[in-house]
């Protein structure tokens, strides 16, 4: 007889964990989806466009690299490299020649000071980090030219000015550009041989130059008037009302503030 409750039906195994039952269905295997010939075209022409930017960029680099490496790392030709003599107030008697590569450098065309400290009757006072140049004046004056080192900002007679090549300290010695003679200084006469690319400096017979940029002008003394003012304005006593002093109209008080 059968079992009770199985109703006459032969029992069915269960399949084992992990396999799939024998009479199951079968798996469909996956298959990746073809691309269309319009996807495969947009996707060959995105990547063509990617390589072109990318080869655009890379030249666009090199080009920056190559301009760079030329503008710093070369040093452009000067042409006008000229021989230095220095000449006596005859202007033919030669004191001393510098030749073309004793004197310019990269910054331009030089004279060293102790050439012109005797000859001119300068003077200089100052350290290692900051001097003043002193040249004799007319009437007994003197003007100033106060250069530091390696620095193209002097003060002539305190005025500051900015040259296009800088004071260069060489030991005792100072390097000047010949421009700052040649533009600053009335006394020495600068002139160039274009043809023969020479320079010559050519000294005074009578050691007094004249700095261009000259001194401030002192203010101007006070007239009997102004005097009268400042001591009437200094005499009267503050307003009681406002404890604030009395009005001097723009003038100078006698302790000396406006």
């Amino acid at each position: 007889m059968p079992a009770p409750g199985n109703s006459g039906r032969p029992a069915q195994r269960k399949p084992a964990p992990g396999k799939p039952a024998k009479n199951g269905p079968a798996r469909k295997p996956n298959r990746k989806r073809s691309l269309s010939a319009g996807e495969r075209r947009g996707a060959q022409l995105l990547l063509a466009i990617l390589t072109v930017a990318l080869v655009l960029y890379v030249i666009a680099v090199l080009i920056i690299a190559v301009f760079l490496w030329y503008s710093f790392g070369t040093t452009p030709k000067n042409t006008a490299l000229y021989e230095l003599q220095l000449l006596e107030s005859d202007g033919k008697t030669k004191v001393k020649t510098y030749s073309v590569n004793q004197a310019n450098n990269r910054y331009g065309l030089y004279i060293p000071y102790s050439v012109l400290a005797g000859p001119c009757s300068f003077g200089v006072a100052g350290d290692g980090e900051q001097v003043t140049l002193f040249l004799p004046g007319a009437d007994g004056e003197t003007g100033s030219i106060q250069c530091s080192r390696d620095s193209s900002l002097v003060r002539v007679n305190g005025t500051p000015v900015r040259l296009a090549s800088p004071i260069l300290f060489e030991g005792d010695d100072y390097l000047l550009p010949v421009s700052l003679l040649e533009n600053y200084v009335t006394g020495l006469t600068v002139q160039y041989d274009k043809e023969e690319k020479v320079c010559t400096v050519t000294l005074p017979k009578t050691p007094v130059f004249e700095l261009k940029q000259h001194r401030p002008t002192p203010s101007a003394p006070c007239t009997d008037e102004q005097l009268a003012l400042a001591e009437r304005n200094a005499a009267q006593p503050p307003d009681a009302s406002s404890g604030a002093p009395s009005d001097t109209s723009g003038q100078t008080s006698a302790d000396g503030n406006a």
